[in-house]
């Protein structure tokens, strides 16, 4: 049950005001609130015409099991998202073992060797000139370009930059671009990952990725193909 907030009207002798309606999310807001308003009542009430006390204290009551309620239903709230989310989880975990084709938009490099390979996909079809592979660096600069070809074809990326150092281990955005008949730079093809799951994992926003063991971690959500 939502509370939606408490309404009261209290006719106050010598002020002529009225209570406004309030309305606010927080059940304990809405609890002092009340109080306040009911303290009011007390104090301005037409000493000739005294409220009923009784009617005070069952105003309080009928408050008090509605805050209560609120309270209940938030917990089971979040204890049904909990277990729902852990349902999840074992659910997804039925996917260990099986292997997958995502499409991915990053590279993770280790802090040795080189990346796991990806491959690389150019419609045969494709009117763009300049094609290439371009790996950024974490402010999307470019920091390494390597040539691409129409068709299916792997990359590797060996974790050096355009001068040949070697890149800081971490993950690195990657793209496949080309220019048009205008010298605009397009989108030119994917860039996907297949490999056999080895775990399942929340990340920091609460979605389930996926742990390859070549060393990628794909979204659940971008899987193309799912095969044993």
């Amino acid at each position: 049950m939502a509370t939606t907030g408490i309404a009261a009207t209290s006719s106050v002798t010598g002020a002529n005001t009225a209570a406004p309606t309030t309305s606010l999310s927080s059940s304990s807001q809405d609890f002092d609130r009340f109080l306040k308003l009911l303290t009011a009542q007390m104090k301005y009430q037409d000493p000739m015409q005294p409220t009923d006390p009784t009617q005070f204290v069952a105003q309080l009551a009928q408050f008090s099991q509605v805050e209560q309620q609120t309270k209940s239903n938030t917990l089971l709230n979040s204890i049904l998202e909990q277990v729902s989310g852990a349902g999840s989880l074992s659910q997804n975990a039925a996917l260990i073992g099986k292997s997958v084709q995502t499409a991915v938009s990053g590279l993770t490099l280790p802090a040795s060797g080189n990346a796991a390979p990806v491959t690389v996909t150019v419609p045969s079809t494709s009117s763009l000139k300049n094609l290439r592979i371009e790996v950024l660096d974490s402010n999307n600069n470019v920091a390494r370009t390597v040539a691409a070809a129409k068709g299916e074809t792997t990359f590797t990326f060996d974790g050096k930059d355009a001068n040949g150092n070697r890149m800081a281990a971490g993950s690195y955005a990657v793209r496949v671009v080309g220019e048009d008949a205008s010298n605009v730079r397009q989108s030119a093809g994917s860039v996907s990952s297949a490999g056999k799951i080895s775990e399942v994992r929340r990340d920091t926003s609460g979605q389930f990725v996926l742990a390859l063991e070549n060393g990628n971690t794909v979204s659940i959500d971008n899987v193309a193909r799912l095969t044993q």
